[in-house]
């Protein structure tokens, strides 16, 4: 089986964890990680995946991150910039430009990057004209849609002509000037008789910006039974109401549309967002499309947020050890980060309320395992740490399951799993004085 392989440097990050992604869908842009490496002593790091066909992918190393096209037995060579990597900022990340060397004039990034290269161009002179020349206007969008044609004529890869097609649909066919193609030709061309391209991030742009929205752009007779069926928790109605919709072509665009409505709707929070979990739940479970049952629960998944009252998800620390409270304790658990100055009076302020509560409080600390090792401070700092402490990995589902954002922050929970605190408090006071001590002595004294 032939690999792909992406040798690159990363000068600043030595022994700095690399992460590859996968985007799964483009609906909630989820990814799922398929490689991980380390950055080696000389900068150095190389990515061995199989074979994927044209995908995109995503590298993240420290707070940077970059994205590329992979295609089949290939080899990459490419290098972060030095100043994108500089600080860490957990979870979030800033998007640099990975520079290639060596790219294939056949290769699919540097197929993208000239023809992306070129429109941009294009369009910043054309645009000028919009509104002073529409009539130089409009000729100049037809002759360079035109060009564009002539010039990729004889091109092979559908994934790279379906990207041409869906960029020039969301840039060029999505101004409004004279003569532009209504919304219905656009459908016509674009979407009716095409199979859904989940693959292709064009195409899924083109999707997303021309059902964006969508629920009030419907026909009142489709809308208001639609919301009627959000409203029934009747996720199979929901879908049928959707399919009426003389811009929807088949069942299974149906749900997809109808999961992009329940996303919209739950941030614009106008309808009830249990409900609309309910429906993408169902959603999830009864469809028949793969892609479909994805988004779905990509969709709960970002939708869920874990707060008080909730039961604690279950996850493993190691192969053997769960994060689960003790029979008759509370559980208190600490992220934090080693290297931060204010960590070492954090964990001694910690270090008293363990050595009073710890018979019915049990203490966790966890911190994010960066790939490289700790400073003597950060030693220090882990060193006087008394209870279980625990270095997870950024691919961990802690991170994203408990909300975990910013350092530190604390969460308290029951033996029965049931949590009390998210966030609860720390061990020094906040803006008004309060610590958790309080808390821990009220669970002593069996309050």
């Amino acid at each position: 089986m032939s690999n792909t392989k992406i040798l690159g440097s990363a000068l600043n990050a030595s022994n700095q964890y690399v992460y590859v992604s996968e985007i799964v869908d483009y609906i909630t842009n989820s990814e799922s990680i398929i490689y991980t490496t380390t950055v080696n002593e000389r900068g150095q790091f190389m990515i061995d995946i199989e074979d994927l066909g044209i995908r995109k992918i995503v590298i993240r190393i420290k707070n940077s991150f970059a994205e590329l096209y992979v295609q089949n037995n290939t080899t990459y060579y490419v290098e972060f910039p030095q100043e994108s990597i500089d600080v860490i900022n957990y979870f979030s990340g800033s998007e640099t430009e990975m520079l290639f060397f060596n790219l294939d004039s056949t290769d699919i990034n540097y197929k993208i990057l000239g023809f992306e290269a070129w429109m941009d161009d294009e369009m910043a002179d054309l645009y000028i004209l919009k509104d002073v020349e529409p009539v130089k206007f409009i000729e100049g969008i037809l002759k360079f849609k035109s060009d564009v044609q002539s010039a990729y004529a004889y091109d092979t890869s559908s994934f790279f002509t379906d990207y041409i097609k869906y960029s020039l649909g969301t840039t060029v066919d999505n101004i409004y000037y004279f003569g532009a193609p209504s919304k219905s030709t656009k459908y016509e061309f674009f979407l009716k008789e095409n199979p859904i391209l989940h693959e292709n991030p064009a195409y899924m742009e083109y999707l997303n910006d021309f059902y964006d929205q969508y629920l009030f752009q419907m026909n009142t007779s489709i809308r208001n039974p639609l919301i009627q069926s959000i409203y029934d928790n009747n996720a199979s109605t929901m879908v049928t109401a959707v399919s009426f919709d003389s811009l929807v072509p088949n069942k299974e665009f149906a749900e997809l549309i109808a999961l992009k409505i329940i996303q919209q709707e739950y941030y614009a929070n106008r309808l009830p967002q249990n409900n609309l979990i309910y429906i993408a739940n169902e959603i999830r479970k009864t469809s028949s499309f793969k892609q479909n049952k994805l988004i779905a629960e990509n969709l709960i998944d970002e939708f869920y947020t874990i707060i008080e009252g909730d039961p604690l998800p279950i996850m493993n620390l190691t192969e053997d050890t769960q994060l689960i409270p003790p029979l008759n304790k509370f559980l208190y658990i600490h992220f934090f980060d080693p290297e931060n100055p204010s960590s070492l009076s954090e964990t001694s302020a910690l270090r008293r309320l363990f050595e009073k509560y710890n018979s019915h409080i049990e203490f966790v600390s966890i911190y994010l395992n960066q790939g490289i090792r700790l400073s003597d401070f950060g030693d220090r700092v882990v060193s006087g740490i008394k209870w279980n402490v625990y270095a997870l990995d950024y691919g961990h589902p802690i991170w994203k399951s408990l909300n975990v954002g910013a350092f530190p922050y604390y969460i308290l929970t029951k033996n029965d799993l049931k949590i009390v605190g998210l966030p609860a408090l720390g061990p020094s006071p906040n803006g008004v004085y309060e610590t958790i001590e309080k808390t821990f002595y009220d669970i002593q004294k069996g309050n």
